[in-house]
């Protein structure tokens, strides 16, 4: 009995495999990438072009093959559910294929599938971690979203996982783009380096998901601009996020593009330093099972509420702090709403409630304002005052007095908030929640100059609005600063 050949695997896949009761159908590319033999493949790519769903099939399959015995994937991802994610395709593709054409599943977890090997004498593996070095196990390792990585910790998990194949095995490191620093970037673009790579690039015209002529755009696409091409080949909802979205995060989030932050105000490194869960610090390097790392990640990670009701319903004074801080940016269609609530622990701001609202009339809005003022012990509360949210803000100064403060939006009021979050976070005061998206809006910031010497800080407006959970964010932090009391 011999290994599947590369088009035996796609034809078990398309034979047996299904998802969600219906028969697989992949990409031309996902074809390709699971009859690649390659030791080293990268993978940049776009979002939402289903590189979990591949890498979890090509290892099943793997897995699977009656000829082939003590095999081992190890999948590495950015955190838990990730993890899990990976896991939870290959059972339900598994559970999908007769019984009489694949092994017995012997042991699973939410992390893990182990297989009976043809001969009952080994089991073959797919092992899911986070993002931690692989352990010492030979077989293939897949690293999904590297570019996400802290540095530091990114070449100790590419270094382990290097080395788990170094018998037998591939590496497969995928992600979509962030910045220009990084083992991925230099994966990517330093060839010299890293010459056995076999590199895919796949940009949103590449999956049908997002375009509506993969064939036409596979061979024109790439020679016009983002606008034309989205234009040409973009699905109604492709064309959607490009309008409300700015270029550089379109070209960075679907088009492949690293884009250069250093115009950004504050950098990545020192929103991360301040999110508890994404320092290098935090976890123990010397933790071995998956279950204590993730309840470790879980200890120091703070949990930011998303629901004004939520957090009222489970508030403690001991967890969250008291008395509390809070931050309303006003919008009303183009610009989300945005309550940030701060409490104070051992001296650091730590996020407690940020909770957007879209498309909400101003009843709906002064609602959840009194809500959060009645049964919360919120000290001070910055609301901007500017513009459509001048009456709301106005109403809510009349009835809470000193508690409610007006705050106006100009160019020298958004320095003096946008400087000092920023020399905040250079102090280490704050405790952030480990969030993408707020990261993004946090880092989204730039400082350009304007008329008369001074300088603006803002953000491009994009689909989720105009950074308007910073701003919430700022304005509670700038409450937090204006208090009258030791919070000590």
């Amino acid at each position: 009995m011999e290994l599947w050949a590369p088009e035996e695997k796609l034809n078990y896949v398309y034979a047996f495999m299904k998802y969600d009761h219906k028969d697989i159908e992949l990409d031309f590319w996902q074809d390709d990438f699971i009859r690649n033999r390659n030791r080293y493949i990268s993978l940049l790519k776009s979002r939402q072009t289903g590189f979990s769903f591949v890498v979890a099939i090509k290892g099943l399959v793997k897995a699977l093959d009656p000829a082939r015995t003590q095999y081992t994937k190890q999948f590495v991802s950015y955190n838990e559910e990730d993890a899990q994610e990976k896991i939870r395709y290959a059972r339900q593709f598994y559970d999908s294929i007769p019984n009489r054409y694949k092994k017995k599943l012997v042991h699973q977890t939410a992390t893990m599938l182990e297989f009976e090997d043809v001969g009952s004498k080994t089991t073959s593996r797919l092992i899911s971690l986070p993002c931690r070095p692989p352990r010492g196990k030979n077989g293939d390792v897949c690293l999904d979203e590297f570019a996400i990585y802290l540095p530091r910790l990114s070449k100790e998990i590419y270094t382990a996982a290097s080395f788990c194949t170094l018998r037998r095995g591939c590496i497969e490191v995928g992600s979509t783009p962030l910045g220009t620093i990084g083992k991925f970037y230099e994966i990517c673009t330093n060839r010299e380096s890293y010459p056995n790579f076999d590199r895919y690039f796949i940009p949103w015209w590449y999956a049908k998901v997002m375009c509506k002529d993969v064939r036409g755009a596979v061979q024109f696409a790439k020679e016009m601009e983002t606008a034309e091409r989205v234009e040409r080949f973009g699905t109604d909802r492709l064309i959607s996020l490009f309008q409300n979205s700015t270029l550089e995060d379109f070209q960075q989030e679907c088009e492949c593009v690293f884009i250069d932050s250093s115009a950004s105000y504050i950098s990545l490194e020192l929103i991360y330093a301040n999110t508890p869960g994404r320092r290098e610090e935090d976890i123990p390097a010397n933790i071995e099972k998956d279950e204590d790392y993730f309840a470790a990640k879980r200890d120091v990670e703070i949990h930011c509420f998303k629901d004004a009701d939520e957090l009222i319903l489970n508030y403690s004074p001991e967890k969250y702090g008291s008395p509390l801080f809070m931050g309303l940016d006003i919008g009303r269609t183009s610009d989300a709403t945005v309550f940030y609530i701060i409490g104070v622990i051992n001296g650091k701001k730590r996020s407690v409630l940020r909770h957007e609202m879209r498309n909400a009339d101003f009843d709906a809005q002064t609602a959840v304002l009194n809500k959060l003022m009645e049964n919360l012990p919120i000290y001070r509360c910055c609301i901007d005052d500017g513009g459509i949210g001048r009456n709301l803000a106005e109403n809510a100064h009349k009835r809470y007095g000193e508690r409610a403060e007006l705050y106006h939006f100009d160019l020298q009021s958004k320095e003096i908030l946008a400087m000092g979050v920023r020399t905040g976070l250079e102090r280490r005061e704050y405790e952030l929640d480990n969030d993408r998206d707020f990261h993004a809006q946090i880092h989204s910031i730039k400082r350009t100059p304007s008329s008369g010497g001074s300088f603006r800080y803002d953000a491009e407006r994009n689909e989720k609005g105009h950074a308007d959970s910073f701003w919430a964010w700022a304005l509670a932090s700038y409450a937090t600063d204006g208090k009258k009391i030791n919070i000590e």
